[in-house]
């Protein structure tokens, strides 16, 4: 290729749809790597990453090769992010979606259908299930439905009785999952070649699930007894695991090669990495982009060497370009992160974005006795509460395990605040607002030819008709869920099969007046009462009866889409890619990561990259919560604020 053939520079075509904010915008690296050459695209927190895996993709879309997205593979760690490359592209004006395709639709008509996660694309490559032809229900990939059916067959216990906690499935499938994603030789049912795999017990990850599963299935059980189990359950219902399509990618079938883009390759597994690893080698273009200081691959020990050493390892060349300005880490917040992350790797050299603020709260204890959660007072300085009430809605909770984010969900519960949460975490506002949607519109209501009941408790609304009020039909179906069989008309087949009618028939409301058809007229005082309804629902904990209670009180409309709640709940690995203007770390890691701690390097390094993560999430205030979790250890150190403050202030100037 000559000099003149490189695409240096941002084509005019492309730039001229750049949105404000970056009409300054450069091709970083372009004298490393043209847009039409590969390279991998090193990009510490908040210095975009994906934007520039956006901009060399835009380029090669108007000028040079003018790519088609057809020819195009964009493989990430979330669907959210391909999307959200695929959405700036279409806004530039560089590609289009044709009128009518679903971009996220695995069909060949759809142009987008390699622009998802690595599992999908996989999937799509090789025709995984495609051929499937089972009438056992349990078919396809394993649902919860399948790993119950299993459970019942052994006789074990599926779900535990907190999040917690672990049962006999639990810790096999989170050994499970651990070895096939590692490539760890987990007995004779591998499909993996066994030059490809290492043993089990090498691994330090594998052993700590070992220990546990040895605690929950005794000395006499083997884990590859399970395993045997488990392939042979599988291979009778038809059934597979969701690492098997990426198996199947191993053995066959490709993504379009013109353009291939990794991003997020920090979250790499071994067989996540094998697989793109087979892509990269056979494609004409390659963008690999990724961190190796970040982890947020939790269970599967994602590794920094399968970005460090990637050229190493295929036949392209693939130099690295350095992004070394950060858009939204503030000069304290890195100080603070870079600090962490030294005492096991160098850190980046980064010019961030200015200054910013650490904020160190004590706040007292969470604690968990039985089935209650006692947390600090909602109005004490450092409350999750007054967290919230403070520094606005759009804040964000992270913590080390699940255990402490069902604390911090606990305390927002019981003030009523929504939030978002990963699963296993709080509880789960969608049920929430659709029970929430429900009475509000119920409030009140008596349908014509029912007997009006006394005056209604707590509420400003008198005995209404139905007239022409509908309720979505997926708020119905929760309804109906929650309500207790004693009121209802019909049985669960004739319930849900008139409902379904109206998701077959594409209506996205139900009447009441036909709502009506389905319960009995007991139904009607009994769940038209607004909050006093709520003591009568079914299914809820008592949690969940008092978050529905407060966020009454608290808020004046439930018509949100729980994706648009600001509020967020999560441990540190599920934080992948999140920022926000306020994010409260709480800090303290519990005994077993600790023991880990001390007696392996791997999970000292991993740790540092853990914590380096939590410590870039926040773009103007990071809050550090401390001596919250009886049951955890400090982590960072004690004087981690005061020391980054000063570290921020250039050639030791007053702070």
């Amino acid at each position: 290729m000559s000099d003149d053939d490189r695409i240096t520079e941002i084509p005019d075509a492309l730039r001229a749809g750049l949105p404000s904010d970056l009409e300054d915008a450069e091709m970083v690296g372009a004298d490393t790597a043209s847009a039409d050459e590969s390279l991998r695209l090193y990009g510490p927190p908040g210095t975009g990453k994906s934007t520039q895996s956006a901009l060399r993709i835009g380029a090669l879309a108007v000028d040079g090769p003018q790519l088609r997205p057809s020819q195009m593979a964009v493989v990430t760690y979330r669907r959210s992010l391909a999307d959200t490359i695929r959405q700036r592209l279409v806004d530039w004006g560089a590609v289009d979606v044709p009128d009518g395709v679903d971009p996220n639709s695995p069909s060949s008509e759809n142009p987008f259908r390699y622009w998802t996660t690595i599992h999908a694309a996989a999937a799509r490559a090789t025709g995984f299930l495609r051929d499937l032809d089972s009438d056992d229900r349990l078919a396809g990939m394993a649902t919860a439905q399948a790993q119950i059916a299993f459970c019942n067959e052994l006789g074990i216990q599926y779900k535990p009785s907190k999040p917690w906690l672990e049962t006999r499935w639990t810790v096999f499938e989170n050994l499970y999952q651990y070895a096939k994603n590692n490539l760890l030789d987990a007995g004779e049912w591998n499909v993996v070649p066994e030059s490809r795999l290492t043993p089990l017990r090498s691994d330090h990850g594998a052993e700590q699930r070992l220990d546990e599963f040895r605690e929950q299935w005794g000395t006499g059980t083997s884990f590859e007894e399970i395993v045997e189990h488990w392939e042979q359950f599988k291979s009778e219902h038809d059934v597979f695991d969701f690492y098997e399509q990426l198996e199947a990618a191993l053995a066959g079938g490709r993504p379009p090669t013109r353009l291939l883009v990794v991003d997020e390759y920090h979250d790499a597994t071994p067989l996540m990495a094998a697989v793109t690893e087979r892509w990269i080698d056979t494609a004409e273009t390659v963008i690999v982009a990724g961190d190796p200081d970040q982890v947020v691959n939790s269970y599967a020990g994602a590794s920094p060497r399968f970005f460090e050493e990637l050229g190493e390892r295929v036949e392209s060349e693939l130099p690295v370009v350095r992004l070394d300005r950060s858009w939204r880490c503030p000069d304290e917040h890195f100080e603070a992160a870079a600090r962490v992350l030294r005492a096991e790797r160098e850190p980046p050299v980064l010019t961030t974005d200015g200054p910013g603020k650490i904020l160190r709260h004590s706040a007292g204890r969470y604690e968990h006795d039985s089935d209650e959660w006692h947390f600090p007072d909602a109005s004490r300085d450092g409350s999750a509460y007054q967290l919230w009430e403070t520094y606005g809605p759009e804040i964000m909770f992270l913590t080390r395990t699940q255990k402490q984010a069902n604390g911090i969900a606990a305390a927002l519960d019981d003030a009523g605040v929504m939030y978002r949460s990963q699963d296993a975490v709080g509880g789960s506002w969608e049920t929430r607002l659709s029970l929430l949607r429900a009475l509000d519109l119920l409030e009140g209501v008596t349908p014509a030819g029912h007997r009006r009941h006394a005056s209604l408790s707590g509420t400003t609304k008198r005995h209404r008709k139905p007239d022409s009020r509908a309720l979505a039909v997926s708020d119905a179906k929760t309804l109906l869920r929650h309500t207790h069989g004693r009121y209802l008309d019909s049985d669960d087949d004739d319930r849900y099969r008139w409902l379904a009618d109206y998701d077959h028939g594409g209506d996205d409301a139900v009447p009441l007046t036909e709502f009506t058809e389905h319960v009995t007229e007991k139904w009607w005082p009994a769940y038209n009462r607004g909050p006093d309804s709520i003591g009568r629902f079914t299914r809820l904990s008592d949690r969940d009866r008092t978050a529905l209670r407060t966020a009454w009180k608290r808020y004046d409309r439930f018509d949100v889409d729980p994706e648009d709640i600001g509020t967020r709940i999560l441990t540190i690995h599920a934080s992948k890619g999140a920022e926000a203007s306020d994010v409260v770390v709480f800090d303290g890691v519990g005994g077993q990561i600790q023991d880990a701690l001390e007696s392996d390097a791997g999970t000292r390094e991993n740790e540092a990259r853990t914590w380096y993560v939590a410590l870039t999430r926040a773009s103007e205030r990071l809050h550090i919560v401390r001596d919250s979790f009886a049951w955890t250890d400090p982590y960072l150190p004690a004087d981690l604020e005061p020391r980054a403050a000063r570290a921020a202030v250039p050639d030791g100037g007053e702070e």
